[in-house]
């Protein structure tokens, strides 16, 4: 057995190495590159907020990622280095992972390998975005399920772990509080029901709710203190609106005064696809606080009002724009990725990034597939996927439609914590079935 973690290291240290040379390498030739990395100046600002003490406006964002900025004494060069870190750190616990399911070393520095240097996931370690912070997130949640799910013995430190992390990934975007009931219903089996009240069954519910409820509620119950409204974020009307901009001009004369201005402002809207959105906002807003006479956290409140009575009262319009921004999750290729280069010169950057997010998104197809494979086996009670399997896809799945019904413009972004977890999912899927083919093959 030491022989063999002694192996298991010399893997491990191997992806490490890999995935640093690999973030050298991209250091190197991107500035002889047409990529520009994602910076939002927001977190910078809330990060600067909270080093000065400052927390007037800290309900424009979830915490966690403006402290990471502060941690890193808002240096960028500083953050990329923390955030290449938390990148290598995922791809040893995706690592880890595929060693435990195929029980093979090789492949498995492969998986980790591939899954270390996405490109487009290197992309958002070296900017400011959310993205380096929440896959890791995502990763150590399912990593934890995956190295101690069968450990019964262990009812406190398992659950507690697993609270915590979910409740961070929340903290993190606050798109994924939506995971917190996905993880609270694999945790705690709910049939049957008399298996709930047992006391093991009470101690992981417990245990697992508490950092959800001290974080998540605190979170929010500090902005209800500093801006009146218990919510993660304030930014939740502007998120809506994005959502019903195609038809807010449906909307009732009681919300005359912010149908009026965004439609005003989406006439003088002139940026690229990408930014639009927040352009219109940034342009309606100033008129909006003019006619209602309200804060801008107010008015995004009222926003949100507006944009949930459009959703409620025209569904089949609300699901058309989910079906578009659904698809923009799982790999619809930005207006970028259409262009033509100028005169006809790729780099050597843009030609493996090009590639790169070719086989992602093939890489997603097939996700989606062995998603809805896994959905038929449930009824014909066919033991092809795993638990963990099942709670990836439900995970991946749901946070799609999530982010379908709640935001649109940025929905492709929302996929790429997920890159990791799909890739590795994928390939030690179709390894298993190769290998389990083989063996039936050998016997024969």
């Amino acid at each position: 057995m030491p022989d063999q973690e002694n192996k298991v290291g010399r893997y491990a240290l191997a992806l490490i190495f890999i995935g640093a040379l690999g973030r050298l390498l991209l250091l190197v030739l991107w500035p002889h590159s047409s990529f520009a990395p994602s910076i939002d100046a927001s977190y910078s600002v809330a990060a600067k907020d909270f080093l000065r003490l400052n927390f007037h406006a800290w309900g424009d964002r979830v915490p966690a990622y403006p402290l990471l900025i502060a941690l890193c004494g808002l240096n960028l060069r500083a953050l990329w280095v923390a955030q290449a870190v938390l990148g290598i750190a995922s791809s040893l616990m995706i690592f880890d992972m595929a060693v435990r399911r195929t029980r093979h070393r090789l492949f498995s520095l492969f998986v980790g390998v591939a899954c270390s240097l996405i490109p487009e996931v290197l992309e958002y370690e070296v900017g400011v975005a959310t993205e380096a912070l929440t896959g890791f997130l995502l990763v150590a949640s399912l990593w934890l399920i995956s190295r101690w799910g069968d450990a019964e013995e262990d009812m406190v430190r398992y659950p507690l772990a697993l609270g915590s992390v979910v409740a961070l990934a929340g903290l993190t975007r606050p798109l994924m509080i939506c995971l917190v009931p996905v993880y609270f219903c694999f945790l705690v089996p709910l049939w049957p029901p008399a298996k709930m009240l047992e006391r093991e069954t009470l101690k992981k519910a417990l245990f697992y709710a508490l950092p959800v409820v001290v974080l998540i509620f605190g979170w929010c119950g500090f902005n209800f203190f500093n801006c009146g409204y218990f919510s993660p974020t304030t930014r939740a009307g502007q998120q809506l609106m994005d959502q019903v901009d195609p038809y807010v001009s449906l909307a009732p004369d009681r919300f005359g005064a912010l149908r009026d201005a965004w439609i005003e402002s989406r006439r003088q809207a002139t940026g690229a696809a990408d930014l639009i959105n927040r352009e219109v906002y940034l342009g309606a807003l100033p008129e909006m606080e003019r006619r209602t006479g309200k804060t801008e956290i107010q008015v995004n409140h009222d926003l949100a009002s507006l944009a949930l009575y459009l959703e409620i009262h025209h569904p089949l319009l609300c699901l058309r724009r989910v079906e578009q921004g659904w698809m923009q999750f799982w790999g619809q290729p930005d207006p970028k990725e259409v262009e033509w280069p100028e005169g006809g010169k790729v780099g050597p950057v843009e030609f493996v990034a090009t590639a790169a997010k070719f086989l992602v998104r093939e890489f997603k197809a097939a996700f989606l597939v062995l998603a809805f494979l896994s959905s038929l086996c449930v009824p014909l009670r066919l033991k092809v996927f795993t638990r963990l399997d099942y709670l990836i896809f439900a995970v991946a799945v749901w946070v799609s439609v999530f982010a379908a019904f709640t935001e649109f413009g940025e929905n492709r972004r929302f996929g790429v914590p997920f890159y990791m977890l799909l890739v590795y999912t994928v390939l030690t899927q179709v390894w298993l079935w190769i290998a389990a083919a083989s063996k039936k093959d050998s016997i024969e």
